[in-house]
């Protein structure tokens, strides 16, 4: 999860943490920053993240994210 919490801390939103649920759904964060997320995770792993991974369901969590590399970087 440290990771994650790096990739926040990579964007200026220092203020989410491993315990926050629900980002999307409760406007934590909105679309820029969900690009901005992408933007981290592609730099890091060096290849790009497929669309099908860009929900907003994966994005709700620090939890999801991590699932959601987990399937993507396979």
């Amino acid at each position: 999860m440290q990771i994650v919490k790096q990739f926040f801390i990579n964007i200026n939103r220092s203020d989410i943490d491993e315990n926050m649920t629900d980002l999307v759904s409760e406007d934590i964060i909105d679309s820029i920053d969900i690009m901005a997320l992408v933007s981290e995770i592609e730099k890091y792993y060096k290849k790009p993240l497929k669309a099908e991974f860009i929900t907003p369901e994966n994005f709700e969590s620090f939890k999801s994210i991590k699932n959601m590399l987990e399937q993507a970087i396979k």
